[in-house]
């Protein structure tokens, strides 16, 4: 691993040490190793879009969904891929996008309303809608029936990703023309005059506070909550001289607001991995740490807490992740039993933490599930409804494990 060279940065490496990374290529059932994108269902079961078709992955084998063992599928070039809340698989190709519901698919076309048949990104709005990302536009599939969107409201160059604010904006990525803002009514664009460092994107994040962190061609730019520049993030993978610039290929915010990042260089040198931003610094895994390869395509985070890495050379998860924060009881000032917990857990903080900060507790997937206020020096917090698992408590920047058994 290459570290950033600070003290903290160095202090942060200590605490990520204990990753365990785990590789799967052809070699253990992949149909190719050239995966383009990674969904997470609710059940669990990984989803791969492949250019030999469709996998589902349990964790154990590959059941592989190609035009021959699913001739509805509309081709086995499969580019970007969605498990919904309602269980369904969408697969988007350049033919079209082909949905699957359990056990058969129905491809859709142009001719269906999509704004074009090249479809390169596919993801569920809170509401329920799909949204496509296509090489001419966007469609929104609603009520059963899809939306086309496309020039002038969409520029030139279609779109390559899409995210969801909480505000209720759909926030596209622009192949050409920057980060693409429709409030339901009405579209807009953020361009390199607004801040981004390029107009090409390739993923969009949205923090706790809103913030938009858009994976350019070029690096990072964030922006607030009303899509206004805070700052770029242009070197967050280290390269060999003289190359610099870091096209991010994909970028996810997990629960405690760390940043991931993809980044893949191919033109000077042949260089990539995976970063994460935990507010302060940077660190970097690539080939050498056990990634399956330097062309990051797609992160997903599993309910486990598990990194899960698609690259064009195999499938990379990333276990064992620390949340970078000590977790001594003594030195952070406060103590949380019993361990493991049943239906309650008692909270006791002392004079160092105060008695008006927050207390939050985030699940294994990096999930915020409970929070309070801290009223007193001690608290009883009721954790009856949360499934039996690993979480974790914090206050401020500190923060401690726990179990809760049933």
């Amino acid at each position: 691993m290459k570290q950033i060279l600070t003290l903290a940065a160095c202090f942060a490496t200590a605490l990520l040490s204990a990753q365990v990374f785990t590789t799967w290529t052809t070699d253990q059932g992949l149909p190719s190793n050239d995966l383009r994108d990674i969904a997470i269902a609710a059940d669990g079961t990984i989803w791969l879009a492949t250019s030999e078709g469709v996998v589902a992955f349990d964790g154990t084998n590959f059941t592989v969904h190609n035009t021959t063992s699913h001739p509805g599928l509309a081709a086995n070039d499969v580019y970007a891929i969605a498990a919904t809340s309602t269980g369904e698989v969408w697969a988007g190709t350049d033919f079209g996008v082909s949905v699957f519901d359990g056990s058969s698919y129905a491809t859709y076309t142009t001719a269906d309303g999509l704004s074009a048949d090249v479809v390169r990104n596919i993801k569920e709005a809170p509401n329920g809608d799909i949204w496509i990302a296509t090489i001419n536009g966007a469609s929104r599939f609603s009520a059963s029936s899809f939306t086309a969107f496309g020039s002038p409201d969409i520029p030139f160059g279609g779109t390559t990703y899409i995210a969801f604010a909480g505000n209720g904006d759909v926030l596209l990525g622009g192949g050409l023309g920057g980060m693409i803002v429709y409030n339901g009514s009405t579209f807009g664009t953020v361009t390199t005059a607004g801040g981004l460092l390029s107009n090409r994107i390739r993923s969009i994040a949205v923090n706790d506070a809103q913030e938009r962190w858009v994976a350019t061609a070029e690096g990072i730019s964030v922006f607030d909550a009303t899509n206004t520049y805070i700052t770029d993030h242009a070197a967050v993978f280290t390269l060999p001289p003289p190359d610099e610039l870091n096209p991010i290929t994909d970028i996810l915010v997990d629960g405690f607001g760390r940043v991931w990042a993809g980044v893949y260089v191919d033109y000077l040198v042949t260089e990539g991995g995976i970063s994460m931003f935990n507010g302060t610094d940077w660190s970097q895994w690539e080939t050498s740490d056990g990634l399956a390869g330097p062309n990051v395509t797609r992160l997903a985070m599993d309910e486990n807490g598990n990194l899960w890495v698609a690259t064009s050379t195999g499938l990379t998860r990333m276990s064992g992740i620390n949340i970078g924060i000590a977790e001594n009881a003594e030195a952070i000032g406060f103590e949380l039993f019993p361990n493991p917990a049943t239906s309650t857990l008692v909270l006791l903080v002392d004079q160092q933490v105060g008695q008006r900060g927050l207390f939050e507790i985030y699940d294994a997937r990096s999930r915020r599930v409970l929070d309070g206020t801290i009223v007193s020096s001690r608290s009883t917090i009721d954790v009856s409804a949360l499934d039996a698992g690993v979480y974790v408590g914090r206050i401020g920047s500190s923060a401690q494990r726990f179990v809760v058994a049933r």
